[in-house]
């Protein structure tokens, strides 16, 4: 979605050079790029340096001898970072025998069957003089008749049970005979309009209920049958899903579940991923994290908490071998040493920092709402930003191209090999074999040109916008849920969502968005079309290269552009200060950002 082509011979003096590089931050305090290596090379793209195409246009990508590339990565939604908050106290001291994580606090249960509760208002025990046998969440309990008892808002259901499992808006629980029997809300509609659910399917042994997902919907819940195999309904498994197999207990968080092998291992269905390799003992899923115990009683954390992009890390090194781990349904977990005493620990930032001063210089830059990577003169990919999924940890190796895509970054080797890391729950980072000269990395699929001028494209297709067209092409740009493509004659050609009402005309570069589309023609002027929310006005002029962005999920536009002296003229995005003085080589827009390389 960014990096158009830069036209070479606008720029002779500037393309012999490789550039500093600057970013305009609207919106997060990690700006600055790295330092890299010097190095002597010519300057790149706006987002990747291609190897030489078969067809000569004026958008055709280049070697990095000559100049610019084809379009370059697609922006994703602006990330949501949680506002500052007081930090919770610590876990009272134990020993406990189990322990139950909630939204900014917990709750364990004392040998002796006392409730001791912990959050941001301090510390309590909120049934006074009564015993338990176990929790059933952070807010239920089961006492010894085998009764369910809530404090705070919810309101615990009559009967007797075995087990039970707490969400915000949902009890689950197991009677004495093993049957599942859930309460409470189901897509918005509050406890006592929804009735009673009984699952009559089998004998369970073990229930987990999760958080309402992310998008409003249901919350996951599961259950353990006895003969190891595992039920689940509510969020991504629908009415009612079994997962074949052979399990040892099971978790359910708001759009996941995880579950522990008879073999030990930990393996997800929904939002998150399996667990890392390993033998664990217990496994625990929240809002957007899983955590596991190991056999050798290390706490191991995964997932990326929704769109939080945050990570997990329990302490290190830890206090004590742990026997029970407990994800809260936001951001916040707690395990039990094998003495007994509680351990805490919050989500953090999952991002890889950038310096405070650019004092290398590189010889592309390709930005997107979550991260930004860019080529040294050596060819080394530096990324920073968010990384939690670990787009901005490209692997060693020297590379010609580089393209940010939502949570995926794409390079291509010297030798045109097509290389892809971080997110790929629709495949968007498995690139196929083959020799290609452009890439472009969109917000959940990728695309590249192959040595013959062909359209490739992976990933995911909802919109067609993975259905490359035969052709030869010249430049390729994937955006958030379609992509553009330029042909050897300098015709536009776009497929995905919001294809239709390409204008006609010859054109030197492109840049697709998210439904907003942005080329230049071969004289120089910027014109763009498209987007279902209104439509930013490019700007007047001549240009060389452009390059559009977009704002979260409302479709809004940033396209900035940039003239054959050098400077950058851009519009929309969040309405906050435009590119800092100065001449640049090229640029790299996101939603509410843009990167640049100096002269």
């Amino acid at each position: 979605m960014r990096a158009p082509p830069a036209l070479a011979s606008a720029l002779p003096a500037l393309a012999l050079a490789l550039a500093a590089l600057a970013c305009g931050d609207r919106w997060r305090e990690d700006a600055d790029p790295p330092p890299a290596a010097e190095a002597s090379a010519t300057a790149g793209p706006p987002t990747a340096i291609a190897l030489p195409p078969t067809a000569i246009a004026p958008s055709a990508a280049a070697t990095p001898a000559a100049a610019a590339p084809s379009a370059a990565a697609t922006p994703t939604p602006v990330p949501t970072t949680t506002a500052a908050q007081p930090p919770l106290p610590d876990p009272p001291p134990g020993p406990f025998t189990s322990i139950e994580a909630g939204w900014d606090g917990g709750c364990a249960l004392t040998a002796d069957g006392e409730v001791a509760c912990w959050d941001s208002s301090g510390y309590s025990n909120p049934v006074p003089g009564q015993r338990f046998e176990a929790l059933a969440g952070p807010d239920c309990a089961i006492d010894g008749v085998g009764a369910i008892v809530c404090w705070g808002s919810k309101e615990a259901p009559p009967g007797r049970y075995a087990a039970a499992s707490t969400s915000e808006g949902r009890i689950c629980a197991l009677t004495d005979a093993g049957e599942a029997v859930c309460w409470g809300w189901e897509m918005g509609a509050p406890p006592s309009e929804y009735p009673t659910a009984t699952f009559s399917l089998g004998r369970f042994t073990a229930i987990s209920t999760g958080s309402i997902n992310t998008r409003g919907g249901a919350s996951t819940s599961c259950a353990l049958a006895v003969d190891g195999e595992i039920v689940c309904w509510g969020g991504p498994f629908g009415r009612r899903t079994w997962l074949h197999g052979r399990y040892t207990a099971v978790s359910a968080g708001g759009a996941s579940a995880c579950a522990l092998t008879d073999g030990g291992a930990a393996v997800c269905w929904g939002v998150l991923p399996d667990g890392p390799a390993g033998d664990y003992t217990d496994v625990s899923v929240g809002w957007g994290h899983a955590c596991a115990i190991t056999t050798a009683g290390e706490a191991v954390c995964w997932g990326h908490g929704g769109r939080y992009l945050t990570r997990m890390d329990p302490p290190d090194p830890a206090p004590d071998r742990y026997a029970a781990i407990s994800v809260g349904s936001r951001g916040y977990a707690c395990a039990l040493t094998e003495d007994g005493e509680a351990v805490c620990w919050e989500e953090v930032d999952d991002k890889i920092p950038a310096p405070d001063l650019a004092t290398g210089r590189y010889r592309a830059v390709s930005d997107s709402q979550w991260h930004t990577c860019a080529l040294t003169g050596a060819g080394e990919a530096v990324c920073w930003g968010w990384n939690n999924d670990g787009q901005a940890e490209p692997p060693p190796g020297s590379y010609v191209a580089i393209s940010a895509g939502g949570r995926h970054t794409c390079a291509l080797t010297e030798d045109g090999e097509a290389v892809c890391w971080g997110w790929n729950w629709f495949e968007q980072s498995d690139a196929p074999p083959g020799r290609y000269t452009a890439i472009s990395a969109g917000d959940v699929h990728t695309c590249a040109l192959t040595e013959d001028g062909g359209a490739v494209c992976w990933g995911e297709n909802w919109f067609e916008q993975s259905d490359a067209p035969l052709g030869r092409y010249t430049a390729i740009s994937a955006g958030s849920v379609s992509t553009c493509a330029l042909t050897g004659t300098g015709e536009a050609a776009c497929w995905g969502f919001g294809q239709s009402g390409t204008p006609p005309g010859r054109y030197m570069a492109i840049s697709a968005g998210s439904d907003y589309r942005c080329a230049l023609t071969d004289t120089g002027e910027a014109t763009c079309w498209g987007g279902s929310y209104g439509r930013t006005e490019p700007p007047p002029g001549r240009y060389v290269a452009i390059d559009v962005g977009s704002d979260d999920y409302d479709f809004g536009q940033h396209v900035c552009a940039l003239t054959a002296a050098g400077e950058v003229d851009c519009r929309g995005g969040d309405g906050g200060p435009g590119a800092p003085p100065g001449r640049y080589l090229a640029i790299s827009v996101s939603g509410n950002r843009a990167c640049a390389l100096t002269d």
